[in-house]
């Protein structure tokens, strides 16, 4: 089974949907800083991730909380449901391609078709379960801990995604990440 770098899709039916994103949706194209929705501003969009990665920040680009590789579900739940304002920015890390819906819709298809009620059930109690995760990991581990986990976890996204935003996601200065790696490749010797 693929190991997904957002551990809150291990065990949801992806194709699920992924099927119904297209049979609603429309594919679009976001260039490298481009957004899907901003932080403080009403969204209905969600979606997935076709080509390319999303970035989940705070206060522009200076603070990473997340990304979202092909394949991952795309959004800011729930706000995106109720047309709410997002509670961070979804950026591209480069040029992307996603899949997006007008999310108004999904709790009406939650309450009108059990097995969809059941995947969007599913799918909210696991992205609660991987954000207490990420949370107690930032304060219980250390940068290096966190950073081991990272990179043994998730080898490819050293060469899919920039050093200094690496760095931002794991709360640790581009410097400190650099001093990770020196005394990590000084162990090996």
């Amino acid at each position: 089974m693929k190991r997904h770098f957002n551990t809150h899709l291990e065990g949801l039916d992806l194709q699920f949907w992924h099927d119904l994103i297209e049979s609603r949706g429309k594919l679009v194209s976001l260039k490298k800083g481009e957004y899907l929705c901003r932080k403080g501003e009403p969204t209905n969009v969600c979606g997935y991730v076709k080509s390319g990665y999303f970035k989940y920040t705070v206060d522009g680009i200076n603070k990473i909380g997340g990304f979202a590789f092909p394949d991952a579900l795309l959004g800011d739940y729930p706000s995106c449901m109720d047309n709410a304002p997002a509670m961070f920015d979804i950026v591209a890390g480069k040029n992307s391609e996603v899949w997006i819906i007008d999310a108004t819709i999904l709790p009406k298809l939650f309450e009108e078709d059990i097995n969809t009620g059941r995947q969007g059930r599913l799918f909210m109690q696991a992205a609660y379960v991987s954000l207490a995760n990420r949370y107690y990991a930032l304060y219980a581990n250390t940068p290096m801990e966190r950073y081991l986990y990272l990179i043994n976890e998730h080898p490819q996204i050293e060469q899919d995604v920039p050093q200094k935003e690496i760095a931002e996601y794991l709360q640790i200065k581009p410097y400190s990440l650099s001093r990770i790696k020196k005394k990590i490749l000084g162990k090996n010797k």
